[in-house]
């Protein structure tokens, strides 16, 4: 669709352009983005929305607001801008994301009271995570780590929910566990404080992590925090421009900025294993909660408010082991991702439970080269799909480590450490010489400050249900124990 002579293209809408003369007392930062410097009369959030918008205008994401703030660049915000100003995040489906910009420091306001604000016209966005889509220091924002881009800092402290906004509307997600232990080894700068991650903990906690240095070991370096607790976190995404799995899939969807397919409506309540068969045969994988949940706030339609499998492993309630599930009704783009209260979202189910299901699949790399460092061999699991998403898993246990050395070796090999997932589809579709039930496999689902094992014997088959105790438990991160590596040309 044209835009018509003297309108540009924003996130897919025609709008006028931005007039930085209609910006009261414009100041520029050093990302390129020109703000009023001064505050706006309070109004309700949709007002103020509308009265940027008048003159091509938005109001500012919450990292935008971060930044400039006293304490971070102080090229907008003084100690005096004690007022908490409108934000772009929804913090859930009544309440939005405020800053302010004396310290950075975040609150929530209901979206219908009045609240004060500063309209910005923004640089140019790229449609990549790179640049000034990234959290970083003008000119340095991203941290390269293999095929993937990371926040070079800490974006501000917001609920879990809002966080998934950010990172989305900065075409990158939520960056989970695995991805920043694989990025702080290689020399990602840390702050030593908690950050969030997309990793769930429990069925009311994320996981977090911090770290300094290259050196990262798990032991009191990881934690755990609620849903709706405010936390800092950082965004991660491919570095290159990403097009969605070309293959074609029944009832798929696909969000406006999410490179990610799902599908509109629920399979048929299954076993968690079976739900992973599923997919796995319709060429994708059953989605982590955060990537479901991703994929509600963008829009995923025909929500049926029962509570729908997700991959996350989330520890041990006494009798067994639990899955995260999310739910949602209709069409929410305010999702809440709560545990408690009147608007819960998310909770967990026992993974000898049945309930249904969505699919998600994931971008492909159209240059992504079969590796040749597999121990005893590559196991190759190719999807259904033209060009297939792929996997290869070392056919042979690597030498007992802990699981910071299993993180350095795989990565040294160019590949990771599995998830649970991925063993699950693997074991099922007969990857070999399980050495069980002598030895457990680290995996890189964090749960409760622990990390998931799992076990098999011989050839892999669809016996294997990863059920504690015959195929999984959960153990400390020191011990030393088998791992295997795995490598895929999925984009994650």
């Amino acid at each position: 669709m044209a835009c018509n002579a003297g309108d540009v293209c924003v996130d897919s809408q025609c709008q006028v352009p931005c007039d930085t003369t209609k910006l009261s007392s414009a100041i520029p930062d050093p990302w390129g983005t020109t703000w009023d410097g001064l505050e706006r009369t309070a109004a309700a959030l949709d007002v103020a929305k509308a009265a940027c918008k008048e003159f091509g205008a938005r109001l500012p994401t919450p990292t935008e607001l971060y930044r400039v703030s006293a304490t971070q660049s102080g090229v907008v915000g003084q100690s005096f801008n004690t007022s908490y100003l409108w934000s772009q995040a929804p913090d859930d489906k009544l309440n939005q994301a405020m800053i302010r910009l004396s310290d950075g420091g975040t609150s929530t306001q209901p979206a219908t009271s009045q609240g004060t604000y500063r309209c910005v016209c923004p640089a140019a966005m790229p449609k990549t995570f790179t640049g000034v889509h990234c959290n970083g220091a003008p000119g340095s924002e991203c941290f390269t780590v293999g095929r993937y881009n990371v926040d070079a800092k800490d974006r501000p402290a917001l609920r879990k929910s809002a966080a998934v906004w950010e990172c989305i509307n900065d075409r990158a997600h939520l960056a989970d566990l695995p991805e920043l232990i694989e990025a702080i080894q290689a020399g990602l700068p840390g702050s030593n404080q908690f950050v969030s991650t997309a990793d769930a903990s429990d069925n009311h906690q994320s996981s977090q992590i911090r770290w300094t240095g290259a050196a990262w070991s798990p032991a009191g370096n990881t934690a755990d925090v609620d849903l709706r607790t405010p936390a800092p976190f950082r965004c991660a995404a491919p570095r290159a421009a990403v097009s969605p799995n070309p293959n074609l899939v029944p009832n798929q969807y696909l969000g406006p900025q999410s490179p990610y397919k799902g599908e509109t409506a629920d399979s048929a309540a299954a076993t968690w294993t079976a739900a992973h068969d599923a997919c796995t045969a319709r060429g994708g994988h059953l989605p982590r909660a955060t990537e479901l949940a991703e994929l509600i706030g963008q829009g995923l339609p025909n929500g049926s408010n029962m509570n729908l499998w997700s991959a996350d492993q989330v520890g041990f309630n006494g009798t067994q082991f639990l899955a995260a599930v999310n739910n949602w009704t209709a069409l929410d783009q305010r999702y809440s991702y709560a545990n408690g209260g009147s608007d819960q979202t998310a909770t967990w189910a026992y993974k000898n439970s049945s309930l249904p299901f969505r699919c998600i699949y994931y971008p492909l790399d159209p240059t992504y080269a079969a590796p040749a460092a597999c121990a005893g061999g590559c196991f190759t699991l190719a999807l259904p799909g033209n060009p297939a998403s792929t996997m290869w898993f070392d056919s042979t246990d690597r030498p007992s480590a802990t699981l910071a050395d299993a993180f350095t070796d795989c990565a040294s090999a160019g590949g990771h450490v599995p998830s649970e997932r991925d063993l699950t589809e693997a074991i099922r579709a007969g990857l070999p010489n399980g050495t069980g039930p002598s030895n457990y496999l680290y995996t890189s689902d964090f749960a409760q400050q622990k990390t998931t094992i799992v076990r098999w014997t011989g050839a892999g088959s669809s016996a294997f249900t990863d059920q504690y105790s015959t195929y999984m438990n959960w153990g400390d991160q020191a011990t030393l124990r088998p791992h295997r590596c795995m490598w895929t040309n999925e984009l994650r």
